[in-house]
């Protein structure tokens, strides 16, 4: 079972050998830590009637949303620890970057983006290069942080003009002077990225498992 929970369009998945083969896509207008359990379940149901069983459970570990990442990973963490399986975590950006990725495989870069709110965007970017390494070692995280939105549109100037720059919905109205590809993360890529990371044994302990927020909260700023 896959989760996806880093914006406000949670959704869930199940598949099987990196094929989806249920999906379910949240209200955007629905509260994720009421909608989400709910979704699982339906789809947990529907595997057991299959006769199947949950080998691993995929989350997507940040970055974005704080209060969607919280509710995602715990939901992950508890739902493996029931189970007695492991957890694979997935970076959301990589999830973002899989879907311009899958649909102009011959582009030499991919940069992308999901708001962080604040005038601030999460932020990352391959080479074909870097995102064929990537999927062999697993290691998506090393390429995102975070960013003025101001100093991040400026950095897309020096792209090649083959590159696709991918953004979530929310942010297509900046201005780019290049060709935007609206998209946002889904459980589907968290799945089949998930299954790239288990077919080389990057699982994790739902103990061990942590929400990747890259930046401190709100909140967590004022304290300091």
């Amino acid at each position: 079972m896959a989760i996806e929970s880093s914006t406000r369009e949670a959704s869930v998945a199940i598949a099987s050998d990196g094929n989806v083969t249920h999906s379910w896509r949240l209200d955007p207008l629905a509260r994720s830590a009421a909608a989400l359990a709910p979704a699982m379940k339906e789809l947990l149901d529907q595997v057991r009637q299959s006769g199947q069983s949950i080998d691993y459970v995929a989350v997507a570990d940040g970055p974005g949303s704080f209060t969607g990442l919280r509710i995602g990973v715990t939901s992950a963490k508890a739902l493996a620890y029931a189970l007695g399986c492991p957890v694979v975590a997935v970076d959301s950006l990589a999830c973002l970057a899989a879907i311009p990725w899958s649909q102009r495989p011959g582009a030499s870069h991919v940069a992308v983006a999901l708001n962080a709110y604040r005038g601030q965007v999460f932020v990352a970017d391959w080479t074909h290069q870097q995102w064929q390494q990537a999927l062999r070692s697993g290691d998506f995280s090393s390429q995102s942080h975070v960013a003025d939105i101001d100093s991040w549109l400026v950095s897309l100037g020096p792209l090649p003009a083959d590159a696709i720059v991918a953004v979530e919905p929310c942010l297509v109205n900046k201005q780019y002077n290049r060709d935007v590809m609206a998209v946002g993360p889904s459980a589907d890529w968290v799945a089949r990225l998930a299954h790239v990371r288990a077919e080389h044994g990057h699982f994790t302990s739902p103990m061990n498992l942590l929400p990747r927020y890259l930046r401190d909260s709100a909140a967590e700023e004022k304290l300091r």
